[in-house]
């Protein structure tokens, strides 16, 4: 059973990267960006010219060590996940490869095949590396549902979502679909993982016979079996494994929302409540990202950090320049690493599997 899970893996991989996956991304970023750029320059106000700020380099050096923090926070729930030994390098590999699909899927829903195979051919079992792939994916959602009604008890709902772009581009609405979405979603993995897996498989089929959605049925029920395969390969595991799990998703998380602090710090400095505003809004940002359809939110994501944090930056043109360094090293940074390790990944897989053979 292992064996044949094992190549419908390599074989659903294969078929789901592509290297327009890479491209289009990367256009839509540009369009973005382009686009900010040129309503900048035609908005009938003065461009100053960009100033940096008091000890703009201690920020730039933030921002680099935030992102840091946040790869190996990464690193570290891979490792706990794993109950395995693997070594530094195999657990940036799977990071940087694990980030990079994200990237390039739409509504960074990732592509869960790939997921597993570069968990898999870093030597975890393929069972193991399917319920590491659902349980990063539940962990991370759980945390964006818990952070709304937390971020409403210090940030008033005025300041959390800017009056001026509420219902001007749909944004409330786009962030109440997300949630939900994700609700739902978290909904469905507490109960496949921690209730009643064998009742999720159930419902889910038949749910799923229904006319309109029996298209989906064998990937909706190959996920259920997915889910009810994670429940027992994590039954049984310490209070201590939770709190590391959950201390390292919420790293994860915090200091990729912070990055967007420390870039407009180089430029600005901010009080101590306006961080918790900015970060807040890194939140929201990150909500409507899951419903927005092209890859990783790419082109719409900038246009986004400006509509939501333009406040904070006094200077024009400086929003282009900040919005790039926050997707540059929360986005495009896994794109480039994917592009560079993923040949070497599959030249190394294709060299274990000969030698494999051989054997």
């Amino acid at each position: 059973m292992e064996n044949s899970n094992n190549t419908s893996t390599k074989k659903g991989a294969a078929y789901s990267f592509k290297p327009m996956m890479v491209v289009w991304p990367i256009l839509f970023g540009l369009v973005g960006v382009g686009y900010m750029l040129w309503r900048e320059m035609h908005t009938g106000i003065p461009q100053e010219p960009l100033v940096l700020a008091n000890y703009w380099w201690v920020f730039a050096i933030i921002v680099v060590l935030l992102t840091v923090f946040k790869d190996f926070s990464g690193m570290y729930r891979l490792r706990v996940m794993s109950g395995m030994p693997l070594t530094f390098r195999q657990l940036f590999r799977i990071r940087m490869l694990y980030e990079f699909t994200s990237a390039v899927t739409p509504s960074a829903a990732g592509g869960s095949s790939l997921e597993v195979l570069f968990i898999h051919r870093e030597g975890v079992k393929v069972s193991r590396a399917t319920s590491m792939t659902i349980l990063a994916l539940f962990m991370d959602e759980l945390l964006m549902i818990c952070l709304f009604p937390l971020l409403l008890i210090f940030i008033p709902y005025n300041q959390l979502f800017p009056s001026e772009v509420l219902f001007e581009h749909g944004y409330l609405w786009l962030f109440l679909i997300g949630y939900l979405m994700k609700f739902v979603w978290v909904t469905i993995l507490f109960i496949g993982i921690f209730v009643k897996p064998s009742i999720l498989v159930k419902i889910i089929g038949a749910v799923f016979s229904l006319k309109f959605l029996r298209k989906y049925r064998m990937r909706a029920l190959r996920t259920a079996v997915e889910i009810r395969q994670c429940a027992k390969e994590i039954s049984g595991e310490s209070i201590g494994y939770w709190l590391r799990l959950s201390a390292s998703t919420a790293g994860i998380w915090i200091f990729r929302f912070l990055i967007a602090n420390a870039a407009i710090m180089i430029f600005n400095p901010l009080s101590y409540m306006d961080n918790v505003v900015c970060f807040a809004r890194q939140y929201i940002l990150g909500i409507i990202s899951m419903v927005v359809p092209t890859p990783g939110g790419s082109g719409f994501a900038e246009l986004m950090f400006n509509d939501f944090l333009i406040e904070y930056i006094p200077q024009a043109l400086s929003v282009v320049v900040i919005a790039s360094i926050w997707r540059l090293f929360t986005y495009y940074y896994y794109l480039i690493a994917g592009v560079i390790i993923l040949p070497q990944w599959f030249g190394k897989s294709k060299f274990i599997q000969k030698r494999h053979e051989s054997n």
